[in-house]
């Protein structure tokens, strides 16, 4: 067979394996017509150095012979391989750190996904390798709650699973190919790929598709229960959550700092007072520029029997941290570090970054009764009326969520932060700030 023909074949091979995907997500479009801006999101390529199925966020490129292969063997396995690999962009996994073990992450988002469409439970969905997967849900879900890819995958990272374990069990997940999400390791394979993509864009179009969806499975008769695992993962991925440096910006306060304000000196004038009256400038350059910098806030923090001290100095590490930045504080500062479970168990005033250095290092968490945050309100709001603060800006209260909130709204600002998601967390009042970080944020950027 000679290049032509072969290139003849290649091309048929390409147009039969195309025409049987459409069709495959033409059926899913059908039966799951809230998935559509998903699933129609995502062209449809062909590629050989694909083993099968594959996606970068932005294609699906795919192997003819594997989709033609697979089709007659067996015809849902390929609906399945289709929609998990578009739930997999819907759950943001492919858009990963590098900074992630790749075995454990590839096979957690793997089990996440894997899980959700057998709840689904839909015939045309169901395929044989479904029946090795139970025993392993079984077991995992009995441990990991939410079962999220997140979870899943900090699961395997504390337990160290071996290397052969996790390639067995990953044979009962397997749909797709990963090669693509992790390009430096894989720049031979994945280049004759030459996409640009603006990755940023990219997540946020699938963020916008993600929101979307958690509001139209809202939206759903309570006949669509085999959707519940789909719609808690995706309340887990939209959840309230914020850059933490960004978050602290909020509760600053504007105030003026010695520094020369570049942004309103004119050097045309400087330079000309130079030249005609020598070393006399018309202009002195303006010594005080109004900046954004944290001067008086509160950090509370829940020292009920519920939250982990070990917690408590990771998210303390975390706020030093950030706090420790180039122009974080004023020259002066007030915060008040008040511990509290169902009582104020210790208030601490700190003025200086010594001060504050000084007290993480000899911190002692004191507590473990019951949870009300009530207490450190009303301690705050005394501190207010006794002139204590010049200008508070906010309060920020690290805690599980689960005790007693205040009824009505305080005089300041204030952010419940919680340490992961938790569908069965009590509702925080609606003038409160929710944030939500999972521990991997707080271990990160930590004091040396």
């Amino acid at each position: 067979m000679n290049q032509v023909d072969i290139a003849l074949l290649k091309s048929k091979l390409d147009k039969v394996s195309s025409d049987i995907l459409n069709l495959t997500r033409s059926k899913l479009l059908v039966n799951l017509r809230f998935l559509d801006t998903a699933i129609g999101r995502l062209e449809i390529v062909s590629d050989e150095l694909i083993f099968q199925l594959a996606t970068n966020g932005k294609r699906i490129y795919f192997s003819s012979q594997w989709v033609l292969a697979t089709y007659k063997e067996e015809e849902q396995r390929l609906n399945r391989a289709y929609l998990h690999t578009v739930l997999h962009c819907i759950f943001h996994h492919p858009f990963v750190s590098s900074n992630l073990k790749k075995e454990y992450w590839d096979l957690a988002s793997d089990i996440a996904i894997e899980n959700i469409i057998n709840e689904m439970n839909f015939p045309y969905l169901n395929c044989s390798q479904m029946q090795y997967q139970d025993q392993v849900l079984v077991e995992l879900k009995d441990q990991i709650k939410p079962f999220t890819a997140e979870k899943i995958y900090r699961h395997f990272v504390e337990k160290q699973y071996p290397p052969d374990y996790i390639e067995q069990i990953a044979l009962f997940f397997y749909r797709d190919s990963h090669i693509l999400w992790w390009p430096d390791d894989n720049e031979e394979e994945a280049s004759e790929q030459p996409e640009n993509i603006d990755l940023q864009e990219l997540i946020k179009e699938w963020d916008e598709i993600s929101k979307m969806l958690d509001v139209d499975l809202d939206t759903l008769s309570d006949e669509d229960s085999k959707v519940d695992d789909l719609t808690q993962n995706l309340k887990a991925l939209n959840r309230d959550r914020y850059d933490y440096n960004e978050f602290l910006r909020k509760f600053s306060v504007r105030g003026e700092d010695l520094k020369i304000n570049d942004d309103e000196f004119d050097y045309i004038y400087y330079t000309y007072g130079l030249e005609k009256y020598k070393n006399m400038p018309l202009i002195e350059p303006l010594e005080y520029k109004e900046i954004q910098k944290i001067c008086d806030f509160v950090i509370a923090i829940d020292t009920s029997g519920s939250v982990q001290g070990e917690l408590v100095q990771k998210f303390l590490d975390k706020t030093y941290s950030i706090l420790m930045l180039e122009e974080s504080f004023f020259k002066k500062i007030n915060i008040r570090i008040i511990q509290c479970d169902d009582t104020v168990q210790e208030e601490v005033k700190i003025t200086s970054k010594e001060e504050l250095d000084r007290y993480l290092a000899l911190m002692r968490i004191k507590g473990f009764g019951g949870t009300n945050f009530k207490p450190v309100f009303s301690r705050v709001e005394q501190l207010i009326k006794e002139k204590e603060f010049k200008n508070l800006k906010g309060l920020i209260y690290f805690t599980d969520g689960y005790g007693i909130y205040p009824e009505r709204k305080p005089s300041f600002d204030s952010a419940f932060i919680y340490l992961g998601y938790d569908a069965q967390r009590p509702v925080a009042p609606v003038w409160a700030i929710k944030l939500v970080l999972e521990e991997e944020q707080l271990a990160q950027n930590t004091r040396k």
